[in-house]
């Protein structure tokens, strides 16, 4: 189900907000930082979700956003493997691809 409406896009990033909160990278949430600590990152991974097509290519997309906006060697695609896994099999479960 691509993302055609403004519900649509809400659910995605519901439900991607809650796989990285899940994951937390450096443990900002668990810290005390704001809720919406990573919506820029999260409202680019939603809008990358037309081409992600395996667990692979979300910890990739992953990799790239979270690198560019903190660290390319700490989020690299293997380390950013198990959330993409998760990241992926969520979205094939609510039929987002």
């Amino acid at each position: 189900m691509p993302l055609q409406t403004t519900s649509d896009y809400n659910q995605a990033f519901a439900l991607v907000r809650e796989v990285i909160s899940e994951w937390d990278p450096y443990c900002l949430l668990a810290s005390g930082a704001p809720k919406d600590e990573f919506d820029h990152e999260i409202a680019e991974l939603v809008g990358s979700i037309p081409r992600i097509r395996s667990e692979s290519g979300a910890a990739q997309a992953i990799s790239a956003i979270f690198g560019r906006a903190f660290d390319p060697v700490s989020f690299s695609p293997e380390s950013c493997a198990d959330v993409g896994r998760q990241l992926f099999d969520r979205l094939k479960v609510a039929r987002f691809i």
